[in-house]
Formats: C-alpha cells, structure tokens, sequence
C-alpha cells in the first residue's frame, strides 16, 4: 500500500517534467544556431568587421645573381726584410708606416770589418796574379802568357838546341858521346819542365779565381750592411732598432704594398663552373660602413680544399687611398649576372612562423594567405622565387591580424 501511494504521487510530477522537455526543444528551432567560424563568438550572425592595411606591389626587379664569401685582404706584395750578414746596427732610416721607395737604405751597419775583409780578399788574389806575372786584373789570361810557361819554354829551346848542335858534331866524331847524351838529359828536364810549369799556371790560375770570388763575397758582404727595400711601399713593422747586433736571418722589418690590394677568400665548390676572370667582386668592410668597393676577379685555385670543399679565389681592388688595409675582415660578393625577370615585395609584407614564411596577397578586398619562398635580400624589399607574381598587391601592415579570407579595407595613403 504504501509503495502503491508513493507511485501515484510521483506519477504527475515526470509528466510535467517531460511536458516542459518538449517545449524547450520547439524553441530552439525557431534560432538556427551559429555555424563555421562564428560559432561561440560574440555578435555571430553579424557582418565580418573589415580592418584596415597598407598595401605594397609585387614588382618586376632586376636581381642581380652572386656568390657572397668572406675573407681577409693582404697587400700585392707583403715581404719581411731580413739582414744577410752579422753586425751591429748603425742606423735606421725608417719607421711605422713610413711610405718607402724601391732602393730606399732603410738600415746601415757598421761597415769596419767588412771595409778590413775586402782589403784582405783583395791582397791575396794581387799575389796570386804576381806569381802568374800577369796583370791583378787582367782576365782571359792565357797558360802560355804566364811568366812560368814562358820561363819553362825559353829553357826548353835552348836545351833543343844544343841538344841538336852536339848530336850534328858527334856525327862527325868532333865531340865525345857523353857529352850528347848530357845534352840529351838537359834537353828531356827542359821539356818535363815546360809541362810542370803549366801545370803550376793552371794551378795558380785556378786559385786566382777563387780568390777573386773571395773578393767579389767580400764586396757583397760589404753592400749588405746597406739594406734596402726591394719594393715600393709601406712599413707595416719595424722590428730593429739602432745599435742592435743582428745576425743572418734577423727579421728588420715588414713591408706592404698595398696598392692595389688583395682579398683572399673560399667559395664553395658548387660554383666552380660559374667563375671565371674578370668577374666583378663588391667588398665591404667594417671600418667604411655603407661603402661598397668594387674590384676585380683575379685568380681562381686549380683545385678544391678536401677539407671545408671550397676553393679559393683571390679579388685586387684599386687602392690609391688607401682605405683598405692589409690584414682586413671583408664581406665580399662575386657578380655572376642580372636576372631582369626577377619578383621582390616589401621585407614589410613577409610573416615568419614556426619555419614558414607567408604573405596575404589582397584580392577583391580579401585577404588569401600564401606560402612563398624568398630568395635574395634586396635592402628594404626581397626578391620572392615562389608565391607571388608581379603586380599583385600584398599587405605590409597589421598581417598579424589577418586570416584566410579576412575583409580589409586599403587605406589609400598607406600604399608603399
């Protein structure tokens, strides 16, 4: 009884619930709720709200195609002066920075000693040219002008000829057989003698000849103590000072032509078959910001480094300024032609995310999104490979609030 009576109390109340059920089900069909995009915005159902952008072109641009590397400058030519012989310092004549001339004494040692080995040289080659009977500086000298050979010879034909004479009078019995034979041994010692005595000129002008040499060593060396630039050009170190004692080989200074000057640097081995000589190379370099220099392709490596697979090329840039100096870090780009065909838009109008690079191109005051690939920078604009033709007009303000399909407005007085 008591479950009964529970029941029939209850019995009302579901059906008032599922009556009022029914009822809220028909009121919502009569508001088809927000579809798409709108759903859970405030205002769905209204009108998109337009917003307003600059826009820029996509022009037809002239890119100019290149290889950009880096590298160092070093001067034309770039030597280190160093003493041949030893001695002390005596004077300096130049500093850091100095310009110099080819020829120009930048260093003079003590001069004594070598003055004292010369003379010595000298003296030893006169005697040897008095033991010959010759002249101390005569040359082309003949073996058979010397004193000794003509000595040897004069000797030789006096023993000939008595030589004969006796043998003639041993014939007719008016002299004894010794005495031809002794006239005999003088006349053979004669002409052994003649042999000696060239063999002695030879000797004696074989060490004339080295004396001599000894001279021509000691002259050198007095020259040396006299040091002079081999080229023309600047003094990038001096590394000596008065009344030093160097020896052979002492570093006294570093010398630099840099005019014209060199840029040496590495590209990579894929544009091996595009260089060639003669190309143009702009430079920049940090200490002229905003200056370009423009030089010359001069030299290109035979071979590829294994090691970074890149070859190494080397530019020349006039220098008479100089503004470049040797020792430089510069940025460099080898022009190897102008694409006239090119497409470049505002950097403005480039949105960068996740790796991706976009631009909204405005069409019909819409806005449609599209993949692009960029290639060179060009200042303030950059050249697009893909994604965008010339002509088409691309926004380059507020594309951080733009979608696919968002209604703009092109503000006319912010065209770029």
């Amino acid at each position: 009884m008591g479950a009964f009576t529970s029941w029939r109390l209850r019995g009302p109340a579901v059906c008032l619930l599922a009556a009022l059920a029914i009822l809220a089900g028909c009121g919502k069909k009569e508001a088809a709720p927000p579809t798409g995009d709108n759903a859970g915005r405030p205002g769905a159902g209204r009108p998109a709200e337009e917003i307003s952008v600059a826009t820029g072109p996509a022009l037809r641009t002239p890119i100019p195609r290149k290889i950009e590397f880096v590298g160092s400058l070093a001067g034309v030519e770039q030597v280190t002066l160093s003493s041949e012989v030893e001695g002390t310092v005596q004077k300096v004549n130049a500093d850091l920075g100095d310009p110099v001339r080819r020829g120009q004494t930048l260093v003079s040692l003590v001069q004594d000693e070598f003055l004292f080995r010369k003379d010595q040289a000298r003296a030893e080659a006169d005697q040897t040219a008095a033991k010959l009977g010759i002249a101390p500086d005569a040359v082309g000298v003949d073996v058979e002008g010397t004193s000794l050979v003509r000595k040897a010879l004069a000797e030789y034909d006096n023993a000939k000829k008595d030589f004969e004479r006796r043998k003639d009078l041993a014939e007719r019995n008016l002299i004894a057989k010794k005495d031809v034979d002794d006239a005999e041994a003088r006349f053979l010692v004669a002409e052994a003698n003649v042999r000696a005595a060239r063999e002695e000129a030879n000797n004696l002008l074989a060490t004339l000849r080295g004396r001599r040499a000894q001279v021509g060593i000691a002259e050198k060396k007095l020259r040396d103590t006299v040091v002079k630039s081999p080229l023309e050009g600047f003094i990038e170190a001096r590394l000596v000072s008065t009344g030093e004692y160097v020896k052979v080989g002492t570093p006294l200074f570093r010398i630099v032509d840099d005019h014209p000057i060199r840029l040496l640097g590495e590209v990579p081995e894929f544009y091996a078959a595009s260089l060639k000589p003669g190309l143009p190379v702009d430079l920049t370099v940090d200490s002229r910001p905003g200056k370009t220099f423009r030089g010359t392709l001069k030299r290109i490596s035979p071979a590829s480094n294994p090691a970074n697979r890149a070859i190494q090329v080397e530019a020349t840039y006039p220098n008479s300024d100089r503004a470049l100096k040797s020792g430089f870090f510069g940025k460099a780009a080898i022009l190897l032609r102008v694409d006239p065909n090119g497409v470049s838009i505002p950097k403005a109008a480039v949105v960068s995310f996740a790796g991706v690079e976009k631009v909204f191109v405005i069409d019909n005051n819409a806005a449609r999104e599209r993949r692009v690939k960029l290639g060179d920078d060009l200042g303030d604009r950059v050249e697009v490979v893909e994604g965008v033709s010339a002509g088409e007009q691309v926004a380059v303000s507020r594309t951080g609030k733009l979608v696919e399909g968002s209604r703009v407005r092109i503000d006319q007085g912010d065209r770029k």
